[in-house]
């Protein structure tokens, strides 16, 4: 069961808000996503998660299988560092192996944005340098962005729009909860 880490009331302080992506294009790609968001959860406060697509790999390494992909926007009152931290423990008890960048993966969990912070050091460059480059992220943003912004064009996230619903070879599969049997509640 998916459920958010806490139980804020309503008007309390919830931390920063930050915008994860998710994805998985090795083995059981739909227990990988599970699995992932249920860990994130027990560290994390999710508010809203996107659609599931199928999606080809992007990047450099083409010839491997398509992804499963979701993007979440969620509150913590960690800082930057502790935030992609937690991503990484959620790759590694995925079991995630680096051994090709932007090769195959068990689970990715790429931190997007963090409120309006911009860092651009050795270990972590936010907003993430691709994030408008991927497809998955640019068009499921909008659905789980709330009222945050792009800190480089002060834009509205929730107000990305594209001329086409989806680019080639990305589709829309069934949500996680149907895929999986998965339930509970993201606040």
């Amino acid at each position: 069961m998916i459920s958010p880490a806490s139980d804020r009331r309503e008007g309390e302080e919830r931390g920063t808000q930050f915008i994860l992506a998710l994805g998985s294009n090795l083995g059981d790609r739909r227990v990988h996503l599970v699995r992932g968001l249920e860990f994130l959860a027990r560290h994390l406060t999710i508010e809203a998660m996107s659609k599931v697509v199928n999606s080809p790999a992007w990047g450099p390494v083409h010839s491997q299988p398509d992804f499963l992909n979701l993007v979440l926007r969620g509150s913590t009152d960690r800082d930057a560092l502790g935030l992609l931290g937690v991503a990484q423990e959620a790759e590694a008890a995925a079991r995630r192996v680096r051994v090709v960048r932007q090769g195959p993966r068990t689970l990715d969990v790429d931190l997007i944005f963090f409120g309006t912070l911009r860092i651009q050091s050795e270990r972590l460059r936010l907003p993430h340098p691709h994030w408008a480059e991927r497809p998955f992220v640019c068009r499921l943003i909008p659905e789980v962005a709330g009222d945050m912004v792009d800190p480089d064009s002060g834009c509205s996230l929730r107000k990305l729009s594209w001329d086409d619903p989806l680019p080639g070879g990305m589709r829309v599969v069934a949500p996680l909860s149907a895929l999986t049997g998965v339930g509970g509640s993201i606040r």
